[in-house]
């Protein structure tokens, strides 16, 4: 709980965030929707409303049908509220495994650049070049970007801007992310671990928007994870985001060559564990996109089912603990066929202890090939809906 007072100019900001917020992720569309929205008077909201528009960062479109609803309350046709083009733009990078991408989006997530480097990083020298060179290109005769978000694998260090010691991540550590890009661009840069990245984006405008508690699973060589609790994402006092991916199913289990650790869920359902299972069954190499086409193979489909069991145990454990409403598959899990994301939602639903009258959904993340990257802004974008990061 914070012990830190709110003052009133904090409040504005926050408003108008929540105003750029609510028309931005389509939530609402004029005055009348603001105002029920965020219980604030209708002269409150057209006061923010006012403002934003002489700002720019609002325009008002042509004037809707009139509902019954909105001729009552205002006697007149509602107008719709969409972001101007004068609003602030983002910048993003995700710094992957073999790769590193950028992008530059307004508040909607309408991307203006986009650029891409596939390379197998010799160093951290070498990532920090490639992140530099892509934003040079997304900044490049730009005066309206006000912050830029990054994102990579976890462990990261969110207070302190740092990558820490990511699995399979080219022996990169200790990086300090956050810091040289600030003396660098003189913008500030928001750093998070890229599936809670990715979390955040399906909360504001993805396949989460409406829900509070949420749980993303981001399906790779290891397992990253994104909590989303309350409408905000899950966040320690340590700066450390969560790591599903290394939590116990089995105490005489496999041993994890990341962590050191004994039966480590990753060790189960990652894609390359199941790969290696898929070629000793087969008896030849398939990549996991194929595999997962492979649905019609007993044997194929006995290694999924056993995946599916495995990573069940460590979801149903953490439903029971944190009541998630919907859990979300991403990366390689949005190749899944739809029978699996089935058979673990009746298998979550069977065991969970808690809430058995509320259905746990299993769904796949709303944003496939650009979910990265996306998160990534969002890490930024989210800054100013809370009221942190103006104009």
């Amino acid at each position: 709980m914070s012990r830190s007072g709110v003052n009133k100019d904090y409040l504005k900001k926050r408003n108008r965030g929540l105003v750029l917020q609510h028309i931005a992720t389509e939530r609402c569309v004029s005055r009348v929707e603001l105002a029920r929205e965020m219980g604030l008077t209708k002269t409150g909201i057209s006061a923010i409303v006012n403002k934003l528009l002489e700002k720019g960062c609002l325009t008002e479109a042509e004037k809707e049908k009139e509902s019954d609803d909105a001729a009552k309350e205002q006697g007149r046709s509602p107008v719709r509220l969409e972001i101007g083009p004068n609003s602030p733009k983002y910048a993003g990078v995700v710094m992957g495994r073999g790769y590193a991408e950028a992008v530059l989006c307004d508040l909607t997530l309408k991307m203006y650049k986009y650029e891409r480097i596939e390379r197998d990083w010799s160093g951290a020298e070498e990532l920090m070049d490639a992140v530099c060179s892509l934003l040079a290109h997304m900044l490049e005769d730009r005066d309206d970007v006000i912050g830029i978000g990054v994102s990579t694998p976890g462990p990261v260090d969110v207070k302190r801007g740092k990558l820490i010691n990511p699995g399979y991540f080219h022996n990169i550590r200790n990086l300090s992310v956050t810091e040289p890009l600030q003396k660098k661009y003189g913008l500030p840069v928001f750093l998070d671990h890229d599936v809670q990245s990715m979390a955040l984006l399906e909360l504001l405008y993805g396949s989460g928007k409406d829900y509070q508690d949420i749980l993303v699973l981001g399906i790779d060589q290891g397992l990253g994870s994104g909590i989303i609790t309350g409408g905000r994402r899950f966040e320690s006092n340590s700066g450390f985001p969560p790591e599903l991916g290394h939590l116990s199913i089995d105490h005489h289990g496999n041993k994890c060559s990341v962590c050191g650790g004994i039966g480590c869920l990753e060790t189960y359902v990652g894609t390359e564990v199941i790969e290696k299972k898929v070629e000793a069954v087969l008896g030849r190499k398939k990549d996991y996109q194929a595999i997962c086409r492979m649905d019609d193979n007993p044997k194929v489909r006995a290694v999924l089912e056993e995946m599916i069991n495995d990573l069940s145990c460590a979801v149903v454990s953490l439903e029971n603990t944190m009541n998630f409403e919907i859990i979300l598959l991403g990366l390689g899990g949005v190749y899944w066929p739809e029978r699996y994301l089935s058979m673990l939602e009746d298998i979550v639903n069977e065991r969970k202890f808690s809430n058995r009258k509320t259905r746990t959904l299993v769904r796949k993340v709303s944003f496939l090939d650009k979910a990265m990257v996306l998160g990534a802004v969002c890490n930024a974008i989210n800054k100013t809906f809370e009221g942190e990061l103006w104009i």
